[in-house]
């Protein structure tokens, strides 16, 4: 005899399970091999960030999945492909967490050398601009002192 708490967690087990299968793209457009030069179909099985997708999520039967892995390595190290790209986020800047904030409240810790700057530019900028501004055939970046 099963238990009270069994027969309600088998029950939602029941539930989760009679979803429905996902569509696998390589069946519905009959692809019979998998190329690495056929880069539109290799890109439905990444992510944005250019990872391969997981066999559950993307639908593929185990050799498809390897197939279209063997497919994407091909297609990275022949360039086709990117190995990663970068996905910019905008995100909110935090109160208080802000640099201009700091400077404006006068809040300069332990970087007084700046303070105490008339024209408010850090030490390398300002030996930059002397440098260019006394002799404008040559300019020779200087920074701190030291010749680069």
């Amino acid at each position: 005899m099963t238990s009270k708490s069994n027969k309600i967690r088998m029950a939602k087990a029941a539930i989760r399970k009679t979803g429905k299968k996902k569509p696998n793209a390589i069946d519905t457009e009959r692809v019979k091999f998998v190329d690495y030069k056929d880069i539109n179909l290799l890109q439905r099985f990444m992510s944005d960030r250019s990872k391969i997708r997981g066999q559950r999520i993307a639908g593929t039967t185990v050799q498809q999945q390897r197939d279209i892995a063997s497919a994407v390595k091909n297609a990275r190290e022949m360039a086709l492909l990117p190995y990663a790209r970068r996905v910019s986020s905008t995100r909110a800047p935090r109160a208080g967490s802000d640099r201009e904030d700091r400077e404006d409240r006068g809040d300069r810790g332990n970087r007084g050398e700046r303070s105490e700057r008339s024209d408010n530019r850090t030490p390398r900028e300002s030996t930059v601009a002397a440098v260019a501004t006394e002799n404008t055939d040559v300019v020779e970046i200087v920074t701190n002192g030291e010749e680069a």
